[in-house]
Formats: C-alpha cells, sequence, structure tokens
C-alpha cells in the first residue's frame, strides 16, 4: 500500500507539471544564480518572433551550464564536416552521474544477453535507467527544436520540482543540441547578418556541406561524420528510447508523433514497434493535457527505412517528432482562417483553432513532447529495461535463418569493403571462414564473410542484405498509391554490386570474428618487360581513386576498348593500362594497397582498339544552390579526389571549353536553375557564383557541347539536356501514379558491356528508379545514338522494392549516348547518383565523365601507347 501511495503521489505531481508551459517558471522553480535564464544570457526571449540564438553562443551556454551544474555534463565528440564542434550533454541526477559507467554498463549487458539468465537480467533491469537519447537540429531550418533544447537543459539543471528531480532519478537524458552544428552555424549566423535588410532570411544553399536536408538518409550508408557520431552515441549509451526533433510545413499538424503509418518494417521487432506507438501516444496525450491543439499521429510518416531509423534495429524506439513551422524561420505564420486541418478524427482529437502560429509555440510543443516521453520512462523504468532486453534475448534467439554468407573473391572489392564497414559501422559482428566449408548446399571458399543473425544486431544486417517486398498500399481500392515517406529498398548486394547468400538451415564452418575490416591484402605484381604493362580491371567502383592518383601524378592512363587476352588471362573492355615506370609501380601500389583492388602486368600491350585519358582531366560540377544530388556528387568527387569544381555564374562569362572537359548535371538541376537562378534582389553579393546566367549562359552550355565537350546528365536533368540540345528521345512512361509507380526502387536492366560507358559493369545490374524517366529513341541517326542500358523487353521488371505497372518499362531505354557537334553526351534517364548509395551503377558516371575528353587510339597507336 505504501509503495502505490507513493506511485499515486508521484503520478499527481507529474499530472500538474504536465499541463505547465515548459518555459514557464513552477512555483518549486530553486533556479541557481550562477546559471542565468536563457532570455537573459541570450538578451532576448527565446522564442520570440524573429530572434535566433546562434551556434557559438548557444554551445558557450550550455558549457556554462555544465560548468555551474552537477545535473549536467558537457562533452564533445568530434568535428562536424566543416569542423563545428560536435558536442552532448548528459543529463540526471548527481548519484546517476556518478555512476554512470555502471549504468551505461547495465544498459550494454542487456543489449546483448548471451549468457544472461532471466533472473540476472531482471536484476540488472531493476537496478538501472533507462536512457532517452534526443537530438536537434540535424535540419538546420527546423530551428525551433534547438531553440527548445536551450530551454529543457537550463530547467533540469536549474529547477528543484518533484516532477524534475522524478525524471532526474529515474532516467539519463542524452542531449544533442545540434546534431548538424555546421548548419546551425550557417542558418542561424545568415539569419542575424540579414536582420533590417531587403534579403531573404533563409540561407540559400545546403546547410550540411554534401547531404544538406538528406543527413537523415545516411544513418545506414554512414557516409557523414555526423551520422557516425551520432552512430557511435547510440552503440556506446544503448539507449532505450530516441527523440529525433524536427519540424514540418506551416500546413502540417502543429505536432506529428508517432504512432506511424504502415507498413513498418518486419526486421523491426514488435516490441519495438508497440513501444514507439505507445511512446508517441504518451506525447500526444500530454500535449493534449497541457491544451495544445491540433496534434496528430498516424500520418505522413512510415517506419520503413533503415536510412533514417538506424536505432529501431538496434534496440531503441525511434520517435519522429514533427512541429509546424512558421514564416521565414522565426516570424508568425498567420492565416485567413484557423491553420490546418479542421476535422477532427482519431488520430487528430483536437484541430488547431487559431490563425497565428509562432516560434514560440513550436518550442512549447516540442519542449512538452520530449518532457511527455522522458517522463514515460522514468514512471516506468524497469519495464523499459526489462523490454530492452527481451528485444535483444529475442534478436540472440531467432532460427528462423541462420546466417548470410558473403562468398570470398568477388569482383569488386571496394564493395567488399564497403558493406564490411557498414556492419562493422553497424556494430553487426561478423565472421571469416579459414577453411572452404559447405553451406546451404553450396560451396564456399576460405575467406568468405558469415554474418549469422542470431546476434543482437542480426536484424540490421538481414534488412540491408535481403531483397525488399514493399507491400501494396493503396489509398482506397483501386485508387493512388499510398506514398511511402521515404524510399522502399536498400537491398545492399544490388546498390554496390556483391552477392551476398541466405542460409536458412544451420551449417558449421571454422571461422574467426573479423574485427575493423580494412581493404584486402593484395600481392604486388613483379615489374613488367620493356614490352608490358601494368594493367588494372575495371570492375570495381573504386578503381576512380586510382585513376584520380595516376592523374594527380601527370601518370599516363590508357583503358582497352576491346576484352584481350595476355598469357592465358582474358581482361575485358575497359581495363585500364599503364606504362610501366618507376612513378606509375609507385602509385599504383600505394592506391592497390589502399583500395584492396588488385594490380597486374601484360607482357605485351595488345594491338587493339584503345584510348587515353585526357591528362588531368577536368570535371565541372553544376550545383545549383541547395541541390542535394550535386551534393551526393560532391561527396564522392571528394572522397576519390576527383579534379573538378563547381560551376559559378561567373564561368559562363567566358568559355566554358577552356576550363571544363566534362560537365556533370545532376538530377534536380533544371533550365530555371541555370537560367534564373538566385535573384539577385535577394541575397547579398557574395552568392553571386548561383545568380541566374540567362539566356546567354544557357546558350554557351550548348556551345560547349557542341564545340567539344562532354555532357553528363541523370534524372530529371537528362530532361534539361533535352531542352538545351534537342535530343531525338521521348518518354515512354505514363502519367498518374495509379497506372506507373516507383517510389525508390531497384529494377532490372541490361547493360552494353562494351560501350565505354558500361565498361566494367555487370551486364545485369540493377539500377535506381524514384520517380524517374524511361525513353525510346525517336531518330537513331540525328546525333548518332548509342544505347547503353535499356530494361528488359519483357518479364518482372521489378528487383527490390515497389513498382506499379512495370510493364511500361519493357523495352525502354535508359542510359544513352549522343555525338552533339563535337561533343559527346550522356544521359541516364533514372538517378544514377542517388545519394551514393548505388555505387555499382554510379560507375558508369565517372566512365562516362573521363571518356568523352579521352583521345581515341587505333591498334597500332594503343599498342605503342600513344607514344
Amino acid at each position: 500500500m505504501r509503495t502505490s501511495l507513493r506511485r499515486m503521489a508521484i503520478a499527481v505531481v507529474a499530472a500538474i507539471a504536465l499541463v505547465a508551459p515548459s518555459g514557464a517558471a513552477l512555483q518549486t522553480v530553486s533556479a541557481s544564480a550562477r546559471i542565468p535564464a536563457p532570455d537573459d544570457y541570450f538578451g532576448f526571449p527565446i522564442g520570440s518572433d524573429g530572434n535566433l540564438a546562434t551556434a557559438d553562443k548557444m554551445r558557450s551556454y550550455f558549457q556554462l551550464i555544465a560548468k555551474d551544474s552537477d545535473k549536467v555534463d558537457y562533452a564533445k565528440l568530434g568535428d562536424a564536416t566543416l569542423g563545428n564542434p560536435y558536442y552532448m550533454l548528459t543529463i540526471s541526477s548527481r548519484k546517476n552521474l556518478r555512476d554512470l559507467d555502471r549504468l551505461v554498463a547495465i544498459n550494454n549487458r542487456l543489449a546483448d544477453p548471451r549468457g544472461l539468465s532471466q533472473a540476472q537480467a531482471q536484476k540488472l533491469a531493476a537496478e538501472g535507467k533507462p536512457i532517452y537519447y534526443v537530438q536537434a537540429g540535424i535540419h538546420s531550418t527546423e530551428v525551433g527544436n534547438a531553440q527548445a533544447m536551450l530551454e529543457i537543459a537550463h530547467r533540469f539543471a536549474t529547477e528543484d520540482s518533484p516532477y524534475i528531480r522524478h525524471i532526474l532519478d529515474n532516467a539519463i537524458i542524452l542531449m544533442v543540441p545540434a546534431q548538424n552544428p555546421d548548419g546551425l552555424k550557417l542558418v542561424n549566423d545568415y539569419f542575424t547578418a540579414t536582420a533590417g535588410t531587403n534579403y531573404a532570411r533563409t540561407y540559400p544553399d545546403l546547410y550540411q556541406k554534401y547531404t544538406g536536408h538528406d543527413g537523415n538518409r545516411d544513418w545506414f550508408m554512414f557516409t557523414q561524420a555526423e551520422s557516425r557520431l551520432m552512430v557511435a552515441i547510440q552503440n556506446k549509451y544503448h539507449p532505450q528510447a530516441f527523440q529525433d526533433a524536427h519540424q514540418a510545413g506551416t500546413g502540417a499538424p502543429r505536432m506529428f508523433t508517432p504512432p506511424y503509418l504502415s507498413p513498418s518494417d518486419p526486421n523491426i521487432d514488435p516490441i519495438t514497434v508497440q513501444q514507439t506507438n505507445a511512446l508517441g501516444m504518451a506525447m500526444q496525450r500530454g500535449m493534449t493535457a497541457a491544451g495544445m491543439k491540433g496534434v496528430g499521429w498516424g500520418m505522413t510518416y512510415d517506419y520503413w527505412s533503415p536510412s533514417r531509423q538506424y536505432q529501431a534495429y538496434h534496440g531503441s524506439v525511434r520517435i519522429l517528432t514533427e512541429a509546424a513551422s512558421v514564416s521565414n524561420l522565426a516570424y508568425p505564420y498567420t492565416s485567413t482562417r484557423p491553420i490546418g486541418q479542421q476535422e477532427a478524427d482519431t488520430n487528430f482529437i483536437e484541430p488547431y483553432d487559431q490563425n497565428v502560429w509562432r516560434l514560440r509555440q513550436i518550442l512549447d510543443y516540442t519542449s512538452q513532447a520530449f518532457y511527455s516521453g522522458v517522463e514515460a520512462l522514468a514512471n516506468d523504468p524497469y519495464n523499459w529495461l526489462y523490454n530492452f532486453y527481451r528485444v535483444g534475448q529475442k534478436a540472440v534467439a531467432r532460427t528462423d535463418a541462420h546466417a548470410y554468407v558473403i562468398p570470398a573473391n568477388q569482383r569488386d572489392p571496394q564493395a567488399i569493403h564497403d558493406v564490411l564497414d557498414i556492419l562493422r559501422t553497424g556494430a553487426v559482428e561478423i565472421h571469416r571462414a579459414s577453411t572452404a566449408f559447405t553451406a546451404g548446399g553450396k560451396d564456399y571458399p576460405a575467406g568468405s564473410y558469415v554474418v549469422y543473425l542470431a546476434q543482437p544486431y542480426g536484424a540490421f544486417a538481414k534488412t540491408l542484405l535481403e531483397v525488399q517486398h514493399y507491400p501494396e498500399l493503396l489509398q482506397y481500392p483501386g485508387g493512388p498509391p499510398q506514398r511511402p515517406y521515404d524510399v522502399t529498398a536498400q537491398t545492399l548486394p544490388m546498390l554496390l554490386g556483391f552477392k551476398a547468400d541466405l542460409v536458412k538451415d544451420r551449417f558449421t564452418v571454422q571461422a574467426a570474428p573479423v574485427g575493423q575490416a580494412g581493404p584486402e591484402p593484395v600481392t604486388p605484381p613483379a615489374a613488367p618487360g620493356e614490352d608490358g604493362a601494368y594493367v588494372v580491371g575495371p570492375e570495381s567502383y573504386g578503381v576512380f581513386q586510382i585513376v584520380s592518383a595516376l592523374q594527380k601524378q601527370g601518370i599516363p592512363t590508357f583503358r582497352a576498348a576491346e576484352k584481350f587476352t595476355d598469357r592465358g588471362h582474358d581482361f575485358p573492355a575497359g581495363t585500364f593500362v599503364v606504362p610501366p615506370t618507376a612513378q606509375a609501380r609507385e602509385v599504383l601500389l600505394s592506391q592497390s594497397q589502399a583500395t584492396g583492388i588488385p594490380v597486374s602486368t601484360i607482357s605485351k600491350v595488345p594491338e587493339i582498339s584503345g584510348t587515353k585519358l585526357k591528362p588531368g582531366t577536368r570535371i565541372g560540377l553544376l550545383k545549383p544552390a541547395n541541390n542535394m544530388p550535386a551534393g551526393w556528387l560532391m561527396w564522392m568527387f571528394d572522397q576519390y579526389k576527383v579534379n573538378y569544381q563547381t560551376l559559378k555564374a561567373q564561368d559562363y562569362q567566358g568559355d566554358l571549353r577552356s576550363k571544363y572537359d566534362t560537365i556533370v548535371i545532376p538530377s534536380d538541376v533544371s533550365r530555371n536553375n541555370i537560367v534564373n537562378g538566385l535573384n539577385a534582389n535577394n541575397y547579398p553579393p557574395e552568392w553571386s557564383w548561383a545568380f541566374g546566367v540567362g539566356e546567354a549562359g544557357w546558350n554557351k552550355l550548348r556551345q560547349f557541347v557542341e564545340d567539344g565537350g562532354t555532357l553528363v546528365t541523370y534524372g530529371s536533368a537528362t530532361n534539361t539536356a533535352d531542352q538545351l540540345l534537342d535530343l531525338p528521345i521521348e518518354s515512354v512512361l505514363p502519367s498518374g501514379s495509379s497506372t506507373f509507380y516507383s517510389p525508390g526502387s531497384l529494377l532490372s536492366q541490361r547493360i552494353d558491356v562494351d560501350n565505354p560507358v558500361g565498361w566494367g559493369m555487370d551486364p545485369e545490374n540493377p539500377v535506381w528508379f524514384e520517380g524517374d524517366d524511361a525513353f525510346r529513341v525517336t531518330d537513331p541517326g540525328k546525333y548518332d545514338v548509342k544505347v547503353v542500358s535499356k530494361y528488359p523487353d519483357s518479364g518482372s521488371q521489378l528487383q527490390s522494392g515497389w513498382l506499379i505497372g512495370g510493364q511500361h518499362l519493357n523495352g525502354a531505354d535508359n542510359a544513352m549516348t549522343f555525338n552533339v557537334g563535337k561533343g559527346y553526351v550522356v544521359t541516364f534517364g533514372n538517378q544514377a547518383g542517388f545519394r551514393t548509395w548505388n555505387r555499382a551503377e554510379q560507375k558508369m558516371i565517372f566512365n562516362a565523365a573521363y571518356h568523352g575528353p579521352s583521345e581515341k587510339l587505333a591498334p597500332a597507336e594503343f599498342a605503342e601507347l600513344g607514344g
């Protein structure tokens, strides 16, 4: 009875605190004189119209709080992409912070319950404290959630109410106020700098150097520093709940929380799904009890893709909160009528009945959702920890599938290195066979990798290695599709180009755990003879790292335009051939060791057609302001150290051919982006690089091609190339999503590997397709058109994901080349460079960019390597 009364008293106090605005002072508050309130520190009321705290001052304030409070710790965890500090606050009671190592160790043990009895797990669950991990500001123009963290941190540091003590005694909070600290600085500093001017207030470019808004689409490829830092927090602390605080459009519900729409990825444990629903509903209840109207759940967002919900495959509840935005980042949004949906529904209890929405309200709704979420953990710590154990226990005891085997000696060592790095970063255990073995009726050589699925994070490995079968969800029977929030496929073997076999039945193999996986060891070849050369196969998408290194050192590099044989070994078209100099050997062997891509030799250079890459090939990337496909391609170019520059408006004032050999136009670059660009009246002069180039600049881009330049386009930019050059193509796809729909799927393709753009490709490598286009050639003779890849003439086009109306793709063309004037144009109807995911396919962009400017050699010339 005494325990029940105590719990009742806590519940009453919690209920009272629940309805108090998070920024308001309570009667029980005892603020430390050493820690100023945010309003005093920043010199304006946080959340007031037209005011934003800036990144540097925010960081100094969090450091001040940690310095003067024994309930808050501050730690810099690393650097973001542009070098701004990435930091985290740990918030809990003094006792919990003193015992933090022990409490984290309990979480780690519950996360991996192998060898842990049920009784031991129950004891640890009773001793431990659940961890609530909240991050804000990954999308930097969603400014309110990061500002809310200031008030939340201050409240925990200074308030001594029973409500706050209860939370701090029974939970640990990990707070990352800015998951994208670079963007926080760019956006908020720009907003402040443009105050009192006629300039637009929103930072006009990507607020994460490479990914922009796509920063939370990187949580399974881990390309960005910020993604890896976030994953390191998850893997170290194993929180029970993760809140990812965002903002949606002005007309969206005033706040969204889970439950999510269907579907949920079947690889997410049902316990996790149910706890996600429960925690989201606790947030909904808390906001409604606090008088906050217009909140909703079960709309827009699903629980499907690991690219944005890493945590759900690692035992954590992943809570997305989406507050409605205001105008111009921090100014009231007004309407002539009450804002948003006005019909009540089960998942939208009380419509918002006002016609004004302010930044202050974003902070209040975000804060209340947070408090209701962390309160749910603090009110029931044992069950949160014990259910966390149950998720882990089910994972390590699974019997429905035994393992994935990644065979040794595959065609692309870069793909194997990348998938091993992805899995290891995602805390997946990998073993490597020391002897040959048989599994599922198939023989595998020594050196093959085995990923057992009965392990804590086997579900993460499974969802990345398997084929996705997205359910066909329609808005109503016979109606249009219910749009997935993001994409529907993430099958790594298809994206990267390697084989991984699911083996359902148990098998025996001698295998040892793999630590941090580096490149495959390579054996340096003996130096070739006087008539020979070094050769590097074209199969690996990583080979262009080697090409960049050769170009940087000015080492002549050639490609065989035909397949050939030397000493009984067959070499495919596209093989790289390098003269046998000492300098070439040094670069090649160094790069081979760094990439795992083997270098070999031939005894004699064959007398076949070939090409010589243009020394120092100059690549231009057409990147308008805020173009994410260009940002992702920039990341890949930077990883491979490609000799490239982004085009500036000033470049069009001269001759584009004098600056660039190849220009690449990624998806989402339109004629309007190029001709009009940013309006010069709306942005300061430092943005002149992104101003429009007018009709004169548009014509100069056409002249670039006609004068001998190479143009490479993919996705919607192929329509831009058509507008520019009047290409002899037309779309074959019908309009209307009920007839044809491919929302981010992997589709069948037939690739001409004898065409220079297809050199080194698997002829059946699938392609990525997300709302893209497919074509037919209308006049093959107009520009000497060559089809590089096309969809099969018949059969199922879908390989992974979701596709409606695939028959409309039958026989359609995808990648094509055109000789336009003296120039060379390569187009891809699909997004051949999507978020760096489809790297096996992306290799064709590199092939095209280097082949166009290359010198074409007759057989006798090639045999002499151009000399």
